[in-house]
C-alpha cells in the first residue's frame, strides 16, 4: 500500500485502486454477515462479494514486497520514512475518530478494525534486510517459497478440511503439527516475498493459462466451500476466508499475473496515465478513511446493506463509499502537512 517505489510500474497503480475498492466490498460485506441467515438469499450474496474480494490486502503485501526487496532501502531509511509515516497515520485517524487523550494509548494498541494492517506491514518492512538476501538468491527464494506452501498453506488447509468432519481430529492435527513450533514463514511472509517472485518470473502462455483456471477454481471454493462449511456448522464461518486458504492463494497469483500481463494499458493517454497515478497515491487515504462513511451512513443515514436487496446494495455503496473516501484522501493530499506525514 506504500507508494515509495524505484520506478513506475503501471499494473501496481491499477491494482492499488482495485485492492482499495475491494477492501470497501469486504467491510460492507461483513457488514451482517455473521448475523444473516446462512440459509438465506442475503447471507449468500453476502459471502458471493466477500469472496469474490479476499485477495485484496495479499495484493497490497505483495506490491509492497515486490517494491521493498527489490530495493535498496537502509532499515534506518525505512523506518524513518515509511514506518514513522504508518504510525502518524495511525495516531491521525485516532484522533480523527474523536478519541479522548486519555484513551489514545488504548486506542493506539487496538486500533479500528481495518488498522490492523498497519501494524501487519510494519512488521513486514522491519525484516526486508533479512528477506532480501533470500529472495536475490534463487535457490534460496524457491526453497523459501516451498515451506510457505507447505506450513503457511497446505498444512492450514488439511486442517480446515478435517475440521469439518471432525473437530477432535483437528485439534490432533494442529497439536502435531505445532509440534514444529514452526513460524519462519507463516503470516504475511509468503505474501510479501512472492509479490517480488511474480514480478520477476516469466511464466509460459499455457502456465499462465494454468494460473488463471486456478484463480476462477480459487473463487468458486471460497463461495462454495464457505456455503457449505457454515450450513454444516449451523452459523457463518471463515474457515475458507483466510489468508492461508489455499483458495485464496490461487485467487491472489491468478490475479496478480493477469495484472502483470494485461494492466498496464500501454494504449492509453498520458493524460489517463496521470489520473491513474493519482487515484493510486490517494488510495492508503481512502483505505484509512472508509470505515468512517460505512459506519456513518449506517448511524447516521440508517443506510447499509440490508436496506436494500443485498446483491444491489453492496455495490451501490461501494461506489458511493470509494467515491467519497477517494474525495477526502484528494483532498488530504492538497495540505503539505497532511500529504507529507498522514496520507
Amino acid at each position: 500500500m506504500e507508494q515509495t517505489q524505484p520506478q513506475r510500474i503501471a499494473y501496481f497503480d491499477v491494482l492499488r485502486i482495485l485492492a482499495t475498492f475491494a477492501v470497501i466490498v469486504l467491510h460492507l460485506s461483513a457488514q451482517h454477515w455473521a448475523d444473516t441467515d446462512v440459509y438465506s438469499r442475503a447471507w449468500q450474496a453476502f459471502n458471493l462479494y466477500d469472496s469474490a474480494v479476499r485477495w485484496a490486502v495479499p495484493v497490497f503485501v505483495m506490491i509492497s514486497g515486490a517494491l521493498f526487496l527489490s530495493g535498496s532501502q537502509s532499515i534506518g531509511h525505512i523506518l524513518k520514512k515509511n514506518v514513522s509515516r504508518l504510525v502518524t497515520a495511525f495516531i491521525f485517524m485516532v484522533n480523527f475518530e474523536g478519541c479522548p487523550t486519555n484513551l489514545i494509548l488504548q486506542q493506539f494498541l487496538n486500533g479500528h478494525y481495518h488498522m490492523w494492517f498497519l501494524f501487519m506491514i510494519v512488521g513486514l518492512y522491519l525484516i526486508v534486510p533479512f528477506l532480501r538476501p533470500i529472495v536475490r538468491d534463487e535457490k534460496l527464494l524457491r526453497y523459501f517459497l516451498l515451506l510457505t506452501l507447505i506450513f503457511t498453506f497446505l498444512l492450514p488447509q488439511i486442517a480446515s478440511a478435517v475440521s469439518l468432519l471432525s473437530w477432535q481430529y483437528c485439534a490432533e492435527f494442529k497439536a502435531l503439527t505445532g509440534k514444529f513450533y514452526y513460524h519462519f514463514t507463516l503470516g504475511f511472509v509468503p505474501y510479501f516475498v512472492l509479490g517480488y517472485y511474480l514480478v520477476r518470473k516469466e511464466f509460459s502462455l499455457t502456465a499462465k493459462r494454468v494460473l488463471y483456471a486456478l484463480g476462477v477454481l480459487g473463487f468458486v471454493l471460497t463461495v462454495v466451500l464457505t456455503s457449505f462449511a457454515s450450513r454444516l456448522q449451523g452459523a457463518a464461518t471463515e474457515l475458507f476466508y483466510g489468508y492461508d486458504s489455499l483458495n485464496v492463494l490461487f485467487v491472489c497469483v491468478g490475479l496478480f499475473v493477469f495484472a502483470k500481463e494485461h494492466l498496464n494499458f500501454p494504449n492509453l493517454s498520458e493524460k489517463c496515465h496521470r489520473c491513474i497515478r493519482a487515484l493510486s497515491r490517494w488510495s492508503f487515504g481512502a483505505y484509512l478513511v472508509h470505515p468512517l462513511f460505512i459506519e456513518s451512513f449506517d448511524i447516521f443515514l440508517h443506510f447499509n446493506t440490508l436496506s436494500l436487496n443485498v446483491f444491489f446494495s453492496v455495490p451501490l455503496l461501494t461506489l458511493i463509499i470509494g467515491a467519497l473516501s477517494f474525495l477526502v484522501s484528494a483532498l488530504l493530499h492538497q495540505i503539505p502537512f497532511f500529504k507529507k506525514y498522514f496520507v
